[in-house]
């Protein structure tokens, strides 16, 4: 069978691309507007089409037409518009001229014609403007002929040591076999029926060294503890992005003050904010998935972030040990600007897990038609004799 192909669209730093990948699919074409984010995509999949521009500007049946690659051939569309006009977290400006992406999105499904598609965004898209951006989707999908199913999925119950949510709505054209979401593999504990025990913020970064403040290093500090630090590193031997910044008085002395799971409210009144959150100033619990991972998480004033036992922020690579980056990714740019792409990153474990349950029913389906196919002919050669 033919490799099957996908095009990611709105591709960030490509999270989702090495998901799908992992899954068996081929990225042919790609499209991010920031210019370090399509960089760092570009190093680490430097098989797959980049085009790093607006994508009102591309012409999807020219692109792929350049690759040998003809409409209604690619099997997967994948993406997730820049989702600051619907997330809770920023602004809900219902003008926000970003939302307008969303449209290029169904413009793309017009173009390509995909068998399947797979669209992402921020967990509170379905309730945004009282639902009108969730059905809008499901309707012009439905008026091009897709079927789609959706719903909110939790990164952790997949194996990412995070708590992380997402809107995912998955379509099919209606020569395609309908989707499911897949099931769930981690729990809050072990049980009978071969679940496994959600994974913690120290599975993810127990091998990596101490470090003080402006401090590197490039030396991993244990060798794997489990499977999960043993598949993120792969056959790395030196540790990368792996680094703290450095520090004012007043800070230095905030971040050896917050107790193990503490918060700004366990400091003396005369180190805290006038006016602050409850969860800045906020050291990381070891023993349960970290919260969701944002652009701040090098920062320690910004939302829980502080080293479990350090006092620091986390680094880059622990950040991106959280989001499911191998330890081999490499990210282009300044530190502030590979912890933005780190946090605004689909995590890949989202892309792979949904892609093997799309690769599963292409697979079903293609041997399905070779059955009746089969069984035609069979039939035929009956009756004629």
């Amino acid at each position: 069978m033919k490799k099957l192909t996908a095009v990611d669209l709105f591709s960030g730093a490509g999270g989702l691309s090495i998901g799908i990948e992992r899954a068996g699919f081929e990225v042919v074409l790609a499209n991010e507007i920031e210019k370090d984010f399509a960089k760092t995509y570009s190093l680490n999949h430097s098989k797959t089409k980049m085009l790093n521009c607006d994508i009102h500007t591309v012409d999807f049946s020219y692109e792929l037409s350049t690759l040998g690659i003809k409409i209604e051939e690619i099997d997967l569309l994948c993406g997730g518009p820049p989702c600051q006009g619907f997330s809770t977290v920023g602004s809900k400006n219902k003008k926000d001229p970003r939302n307008s992406l969303f449209y290029e999105f169904i413009r793309a499904t017009i173009e390509i014609e995909p068998k399947y598609i797979l669209f992402e965004n921020v967990s509170g898209f379905k309730k945004m403007y009282d639902g009108v951006a969730y059905k809008t989707i499901l309707k012009e999908l439905e008026d091009l002929g897709y079927s789609a199913i959706s719903s909110v999925l939790e990164a952790s119950d997949y194996g990412l040591p995070q708590n992380r949510q997402r809107t995912i709505i998955l379509g099919w054209r209606k020569d395609c076999i309908p989707m499911s979401f897949p099931e769930i593999t981690h729990f809050q504990e072990t049980n009978l029926f071969g679940g496994i025990k959600k994974l913690c913020l120290m599975d993810a970064i127990s091998d990596l060294p101490p470090l003080t403040f402006n401090d590197e290093n490039h030396s991993y500090f244990l060798p794997p503890q489990n499977n999960y630090q043993k598949i993120l590193r792969g056959n790395e031997s030196i540790l990368t992005e792996h680094n703290s910044s450095d520090y004012g008085d007043k800070m230095k002395e905030i971040l050896q003050l917050v107790p193990e799971g503490g918060t700004v409210n366990d400091l003396p009144e005369h180190l805290r904010p006038k006016n602050y959150f409850n969860n800045t100033y906020s050291r990381l619990f070891p023993y349960q998935p970290s919260p969701t991972i944002t652009r701040n998480f090098g920062t320690p004033s910004s939302s829980r972030c502080i080293h479990p036992f350090q006092p620091r922020a986390l680094s880059t690579r622990e950040g991106a040990r959280l989001q499911g980056f191998p330890d081999s990714y490499k990210f282009y740019g300044s530190k502030t600007s590979k912890n933005l792409q780190i946090g605004n990153a689909v995590p890949p474990i989202f892309g792979e897990v949904i892609a093997k349950e799309i690769v599963n029913k292409i697979f079903f389906n293609a041997k399905t038609k070779i059955i009746d196919t089969q069984a035609t002919s069979v039939s035929h050669f009956v009756r004629v004799s």
